[in-house]
C-alpha cells in the first residue's frame, strides 16, 4: 500500500487505511501529532498492510518488514500542568501510546 494523502488529521493510504492521532484534553492542552513533516521519500515507498509503530523522543516512527521508518514528531502546546500523551490509531485501533514535545505556552 502506498500514501495517498497526507494532512493535519493523519496519513491516508490508498486502500483506505488510514494513521490518526487521538487526545482527550484535560483542560488546556493542545496534543497532536504533525504528519506533515513525514518525510517525502515515504510517498514512493509501498508499506506492507501489517505496518511497525514505535515510539520515540519527540514522536513515533513507522514502516513495515523491509521498509525504512518513518519519523512523525508530535507536540503538546500547554503551560506544564497537563499530559503530554497522544494515542495513535491504525485502521481504527489504537496503536500506541507516546509522549509529545511539550511547547510552553506561558
Amino acid at each position: 500500500m502506498r500514501i495517498k494523502e497526507v494532512d493535519e488529521t493523519g496519513i491516508l493510504f490508498d486502500n483506505g487505511k488510514e494513521i490518526i492521532d487521538h487526545h482527550v484534553p484535560s483542560c488546556c492542552e493542545d496534543n497532536y501529532a504533525d504528519f506533515k513533516q513525514i518525510e517525502e521519500q515515504a510517498f514512493s515507498v509501498d508499506f506492507d498492510e501489517n505496518l511497525i509503530f514505535e515510539s520515540v523522543s519527540g514522536g513515533f516512527r513507522f514502516g513495515s518488514v523491509g521498509t525504512h521508518m518513518f519519523f512523525i514528531p508530535c507536540y503538546s502546546e500547554q503551560n506544564g500542568y497537563y499530559s503530554s500523551e497522544i494515542d495513535i490509531h491504525y485502521d481504527g485501533k489504537c496503536v500506541l501510546n507516546t509522549d509529545c514535545e511539550e511547547i510552553n505556552t506561558d
